[in-house]
């Protein structure tokens, strides 16, 4: 795995700096927890709609990365995963730079 933005997020996955998974990161987002949202490229556009609202609602920056959700899901070591949310102020300003590259 040679993409930075990859090896980043498993990283901070294992620094306790996300909450992976639809249903978690709404509830991460709804409770004011969330700096960051990531999308995946392939996630459904029910989902995608749902936290977007939710995120934008909050003033809460959202990002559709171009990577899978299968890809997203083996970075952080689990499966599929659509959606995550960044719950740490520097790991959310490093990851979006690294996904707009």
């Amino acid at each position: 795995m040679d993409d930075r933005f990859l090896q980043f997020l498993g990283i901070a996955w294992r620094a306790r700096a996300l909450v992976a998974g639809e249903y978690p990161c709404l509830s991460a987002v709804r409770a004011g927890r969330g700096l960051l949202l990531l999308l995946a490229e392939d996630a459904s556009t029910n989902t995608v709609s749902r936290l977007q609202a939710a995120a934008t609602s909050r003033g809460i920056p959202w990002i559709i990365v171009k990577r899978s959700k299968a890809a997203l899901g083996r970075a952080i070591g689990s499966s599929q995963r659509a959606a995550l949310v960044v719950i740490n102020k520097n790991f959310a300003q490093k990851l979006e730079e690294l996904a707009r590259e």
